[in-house]
């Protein structure tokens, strides 16, 4: 479910559910918090790297997975809250290598990393809406990456934009053939991690606190996925 490796001193997460597209499920997400705690501890690692294996990068949560019962729900929302706080508590640099298709909570994944290098066959964008959803969780965490009138257009109209367009809205920093994407993220995190490790704890630290996404902004967007959720179970139950 999730892969584990290390480049010198730059620790590589990959999201290994490629047939279901590296979809998020609370066990993948609390998987990945684990290892960020243990990364933000270790003190060979300098950077962290994640990435997608197949052919996709991460196509959001898996909503269904969750099951129906509200427990589950609660659990899968509060693991999503739980990975994104760890990527923001790492304190070393972590570069996104966006080897393919980053939608819905894929993109939030994206912006919630320090630096991202894509496929230039990757396309991004939010699209719950086309299946009766909104990106609740990643609103709270991609509303700082875009403007406002930008991140409605996605939403609303649930449409995909190209990687060009995604480094021209500044989502990416640099996009390259699907082969080199790995190898370019791992030259940028070993860049980083080369810069004093005490100085940029703390700079990253003080992003991150300052960024605004708050434990009421978490829990917001939480009820409301909750709330959404059951909201299309009755829509379904009256069908």
């Amino acid at each position: 479910m999730l892969e584990v490796s290390r480049h010198g001193r730059v620790a590589v997460l990959t999201l290994a559910r490629p047939e279901q597209g590296n979809r998020l499920t609370a066990a993948l997400a609390g998987a990945v918090a684990a290892e960020l705690a243990a990364a933000r501890v270790d003190a060979g690692v300098g950077a962290c790297v994640l990435t997608g294996a197949g052919a996709v990068f991460c196509l959001g949560g898996d909503y269904e997975g969750a099951g129906r019962a509200a427990a589950g729900r609660d659990e899968y929302a509060r693991a999503l809250i739980g990975m994104d706080r760890a990527m923001a508590a790492l304190g070393k640099p972590l570069v996104a290598a966006v080897n393919g298709d980053a939608h819905a909570g894929g993109l939030a994944v994206v912006a919630s990393c320090d630096l991202a290098v894509a496929a230039a066959d990757a396309t991004f964008g939010l699209p719950e809406a086309a299946n009766g959803l909104f990106p609740f969780i990643a609103l709270a965490i991609v509303r700082d990456a875009l403007p406002k009138k930008v991140l409605f257009d996605l939403v609303y109209d649930a449409r995909l934009i190209d990687a060009e367009r995604a480094r021209e809205l500044h989502l990416v920093n640099e996009v390259v053939p699907r082969a080199a994407v790995l190898g370019r993220a791992l030259a940028a995190a070993e860049r980083a991690a080369s810069r004093d490790p005490a100085v940029v704890g703390l700079g990253r630290g003080l992003y991150y606190r300052l960024r605004g996404v708050g434990d009421d902004d978490y829990e917001a967007a939480r009820v409301a996925l909750m709330d959404a959720l059951a909201a299309r179970d009755r829509s379904r139950e009256s069908r």
